[in-house]
């Protein structure tokens, strides 16, 4: 399951692309996060790539829209490149600082 947190550029100021906006937050695999000037944070958290992919496509059609920027991919199930798979099944129950309430 893909996570994508991005920044959608804006040809001028967020606030004059309303719209615009409102389409992105209708799709319902986005959260719309901060704006600020004309920058929007967006996170998708998709089903499949291949959704994630017409996502993308999508919001880069919109009106207004200019640049989609990542900030961050994840891969829900997926190891990143040159773990070790036998560490994940430890991951954080040995360290007390992450145990900590």
């Amino acid at each position: 399951m893909p996570i994508s947190g991005l920044v959608v550029t804006f040809r001028s100021s967020v606030m004059e692309h309303s719209d615009t906006i409102k389409a992105i937050g209708d799709i319902p695999e986005i959260e719309l996060g901060d704006a600020a000037g004309s920058k929007l944070a967006i996170m998708i958290d998709s089903a499949t790539k291949r959704r994630d992919q017409q996502i993308w496509n999508t919001l880069q059609q919109l009106p207004g829209v200019t640049d989609l920027a990542v900030a961050m991919v994840a891969f829900d199930g997926e190891l990143p490149i040159g773990s070790n798979p036998d560490d994940e099944k430890t991951n954080g129950k040995n360290d007390r600082t992450r145990d900590q309430s």
